[in-house]
């Protein structure tokens, strides 16, 4: 099985290192607080920083180039599951993740002698998933086509990110390349509306939407992990363009 993303536009990592620092010539908001990588509270003081962060950067930095994060756009994204009982091709476009402002921290663990960060987050709002799709395949028993709208939720989501960095040296200055993001997450409820299956047969659509329904935890079962592998391409990509303008000794000062 495989997933993959071909172009993201922004996403919700970049707030690792947004928050910590930011280059001397950037003016920060006046609520982000920098952390020194020798203070004993570490991980409390990223925490407290990330807090403070988030409500600026779901808005946009554009000092940093960064765009709004919510909604996230997502403009491909593509799994392709090639056995099991759910074997699909699915693909998303223009796809829009709404409600990532409800993040809310529980805990982080920065070990920075071994260059990663490891947060614990949940979402106090669903976490909506609108665009475009096109799916070909075979869902349990039943096949399955369909080109069109959708709109997946995610309720109660929980989210475990592990971001891994990997210090380079470019023209003397040492930067932080994204080696790996490792993410894993759990929901308690997934809902899923499909518009236009089947050529528009409203009588079979409607059928294979309760189906989905009623079956989503067999669903995403079969689907999660390549879900999961997406979104970390995902963050990974963008946290990238992050890091690679900013020393490291910045994002994390002494």
């Amino acid at each position: 099985m495989t997933a993959n993303i071909i172009k993201i536009a922004c996403c919700l990592v970049c707030v690792v290192g947004i928050a910590l620092a930011a280059p001397a010539t950037v003016k920060l908001p006046k609520d982000f607080v920098q952390c020194k990588r020798s203070d004993p509270k570490l991980n409390e003081c990223i925490k407290n920083s990330l807090r403070k962060a988030i409500p600026h950067l779901v808005k946009g930095v554009p000092s940093f180039g960064l765009y709004p994060i919510d909604p996230l756009r997502i403009t491909a994204l593509g799994i392709d599951q090639g056995t099991g009982p759910v074997s699909i091709k699915l693909n998303f476009r223009d796809l829009d993740i709404s409600n990532i402002g409800s993040v809310k921290i529980n805990e982080i663990f920065a070990d920075l002698n071994k260059n990663n960060i490891t947060l614990d987050v949940h979402f106090e709002k669903p976490i909506t998933l609108d665009g475009n799709y096109d799916i070909k395949g075979k869902v349990i028993i039943l096949p399955i086509t369909g080109d069109g709208l959708c709109k997946i939720s995610l309720e109660n989501l929980k989210a475990k990110i592990n971001v891994y960095l990997n210090p380079v040296v470019k023209n003397g200055i040492t930067y932080a390349d994204v080696s790996d993001i490792k993410l894993t997450f759990t929901t308690t409820k997934m809902r899923l509306k499909l518009d236009n299956l089947f050529k528009g047969d409203k009588a079979l659509g409607n059928n294979m939407n309760t189906f989905l329904n009623e079956n989503w935890r067999d669903i995403l079962a079969e689907l999660q992990t390549n879900f999961e592998s997406a979104l970390a391409a995902a963050f990974s990509g963008v946290a990238q363009q992050f890091f690679s303008r900013v020393p490291y000794n910045q994002v994390f000062i002494e």
